[in-house]
């Protein structure tokens, strides 16, 4: 199988490669070797209450995304499509083409939906 078959996609995904993510404001990270580590508060009520009475709570927390969640993350900016976010992905990580833009969807859905880092423009 080519890559262009392998990418090949539905017309329903078609459309989606045209939304343009951002990341939100609130999102803090650190670029370490090319590896993104998101830093996120732990500001929680109990976290505050334990922290006062001398448990060792720490203030955030990271985590580590892999070098394709890595290299997704920071492609979000705004101005890039989904489109384009795949074909710099599929252009720097050779082996990221198999079934690109189904599983870059679906992990864009997870950053928007659960995570809450990015958002649609």
């Amino acid at each position: 199988m080519t890559n262009e078959q392998s990418n090949a996609v539905s017309p329903e995904t078609e459309v989606l490669l045209d939304r343009v993510y951002r990341q939100k404001e609130d999102l803090h990270y650190e670029v370490r070797e090319g590896i993104v580590f998101v830093i996120t508060e732990q500001n929680a009520w109990i976290q505050r209450v334990l922290r006062k009475i001398h448990y060792k709570i720490p203030a955030t927390s990271e985590m580590e995304l892999d070098k394709y969640g890595s290299f997704i993350l920071q492609q979000v900016d705004g101005q890039k499509t989904v489109r384009e976010i795949g074909e710099n992905l599929g252009s720097a990580i050779e082996e990221a083409n198999n079934q690109l833009y189904d599983r870059l969807l679906i992990y864009l859905n997870h950053l928007e939906k659960n995570e809450k880092y990015i958002e649609l423009v």
